[in-house]
């Protein structure tokens, strides 16, 4: 039985120019791949911002730019809230996720979606761009692609909401 979450509708209109990573802050999460493909797309794209919920006491990676905003670790309301407002959440993940509760909630909240091919990450939503290669440059290309391509963007966003099934009533009849 998959995990699941609750499904809210969401205003498209009120998403804002916002990426997210939402997890472990070390590089099993791939969260070294965000950080430096994140600076590089806020300098190229520089009305976008970042936000980065989750903290790691084990690993210290930190990136600074104006534009990304961390959070540290959070409850599970405020990152639900932080995801409607999301555009675009990434989940690079090197390590095989049995699941993926990151990438599940964001599809519940609408955000078009970068996820890698480990685990179970595919097994949460079928609208997502897919990383073939877990790489900084094929993520910044992605991340790119869906700044650029407004209209991909929101199809991935409507999708990922319109299609989502994993819900808390679904899964728990289950």
């Amino acid at each position: 039985v998959h995990q699941s979450t609750s499904k809210t509708s969401i205003n498209f209109k009120k998403k804002e120019k916002l990426i997210s990573f939402v997890g472990k802050l070390n590089e099993s999460k791939g969260y070294d791949i965000f950080g430096k493909s994140i600076l590089r797309i806020l300098n190229k794209h520089k009305n976008w911002s970042a936000v980065v919920i989750g903290d790691e006491p084990r690993q210290k990676f930190f990136f600074d730019h104006k534009n990304l905003h961390h959070y540290g670790f959070r409850d599970n309301k405020f990152v639900l809230d932080m995801l409607k407002k999301v555009s675009i959440a990434v989940v690079p993940s090197r390590w095989d996720e049995p699941f993926g509760r990151s990438s599940l909630e964001a599809a519940s909240r609408g955000c078009a979606l970068i996820i890698s091919n480990t685990g179970g990450l595919s097994e949460t939503t079928n609208d997502a761009l897919i990383l073939d290669k877990l790489s900084i440059e094929s993520l910044y290309q992605k991340l790119n692609i869906l700044i650029k391509n407004k209209k991909l963007r929101n199809n991935l966003q409507r999708n990922a909401h319109t299609n989502f099934t994993l819900t808390n009533k679904k899964i728990s009849s289950q």
